[in-house]
């Protein structure tokens, strides 16, 4: 092999370069490498997979030619509008995430820029998508296919979802997690993501379970947190979890319900997961009792309960909290009745 005489680090090929600037920050590159000369912007510009978080405007994002992966974060102190960053080159983009700061009546970005930044014309190549906010055009865009390469999406807050006329399908989406105030989304967005795998929603009320005899067979992890008003042991527990035959991971957080005073029977709530998902390897419960619920019925079950299904592993009791965990035996609080299952006691 001929050697290569080299004088300067500019005279290195763009390959030892690029291997170079991986562990240089984009604002790194631009203060240390721009400008040198013709050939060095020309390699700086076209650096592959160019990762930027932004808190305020800087003179690296109008010298770099795309992304592929972009961080913005907006709040009440920075001044930054979303407007700013339009003439960005997004066509490589496969990661964003947009953090905005979002109160319930008033946020830093208008619905209209975020529909004119994020679209399928401007990031055809999508992969990863998260966002503080989202409009209906945006949810839109996602659950039709719009961004044919999209597999994992995060929205904390969903305005209002789209009208439901088109026959179209998110079909490359795995993982969602959307929070809204509709519960009737939940199955909404199941069916428009036929390959889902994961799945978090959150809600206050328990998604619909008039309709039956429906399944997600290819669902594997579930997340459903915040339900309010919450009942165990009046069908509808039972009738949701029949969705869901092949989950392995299952998160159900719930505030049970003020309105009844229902018992909760754990021995029925563990043969009805054993019935119903008889796959599930990785399950957490968390159930906020009301505050008449009666203290005497914990005092001293928690080893009772745990014997109940065989990933009841870990039981705990904080205030008007139980939690019950297959995995993570370090719980959080101080307050607490706390009992682990031995590894070598007898499973039921």
């Amino acid at each position: 092999m001929d050697e290569i005489d080299v004088y300067r680090l500019e005279d290195l090929p763009v390959e030892i370069l690029f291997e170079i600037f991986k562990s240089l920050k984009p604002e790194e590159l631009y203060s240390s490498m721009a400008h040198l000369n013709i050939r060095m912007n020309m390699i700086l510009k076209k650096q592959p997979n160019l990762k930027i978080s932004i808190y305020c405007l800087k003179p690296a994002l109008s010298f770099f030619d795309s992304f592929t992966s972009l961080t913005i974060h907006f709040d009440s102190i920075n001044e930054l509008h979303l407007y700013q960053f339009q003439y960005l080159n997004l066509i490589n983009l496969r990661s964003l995430n947009i953090n905005i700061l979002y109160l319930k009546w008033w946020t830093v970005v208008s619905e209209d820029e975020l529909n004119a930044f994020i679209n399928p014309a401007r990031c055809p190549l999508l992969k990863y998508l998260r966002l503080s906010g989202c409009t209906t055009k945006l949810t839109e865009f996602i659950f039709t296919g719009a961004f044919p390469y999209l597999k994992k999406c995060i929205i904390k807050n969903c305005q209002e979802f789209f009208s439901t006329s088109s026959k179209a399908s998110a079909k490359t989406l795995h993982y969602l997690y959307m929070h809204t105030e509709n519960k009737y989304d939940f199955h909404v967005m199941l069916s428009m993501c036929p390959k889902l795998k994961h799945f978090h929603f959150h809600s206050d009320e328990l998604p619909s379970t008039q309709i039956q005899n429906i399944h997600y067979p290819l669902l594997q992890c579930l997340n459903i947190r915040w339900l309010k008003n919450f009942l165990f042991h009046n069908g509808q527990y039972d009738i949701f979890l029949s969705y869901f035959p092949n989950l392995i991971n299952f998160d159900l957080t719930v505030a049970h319900s003020h309105n009844h005073d229902e018992i909760v029977d754990f021995a029925q709530v563990a043969d009805c997961l054993r019935r119903r998902i008889p796959r599930l390897k990785k399950l957490k419960l968390n159930i906020y009792l009301r505050r008449t619920y009666p203290f005497q019925l914990f005092y001293g079950q928690l080893p009772l309960i745990a014997q109940m299904h065989e990933l009841f592993r870990s039981v705990n009791k904080c205030q008007s909290l139980i939690y019950i965990r297959s995995f993570d035996f370090n719980p959080s609080y101080i307050d607490y009745w706390h009992y682990i299952r031995p590894a070598s006691e007898p499973k039921s």
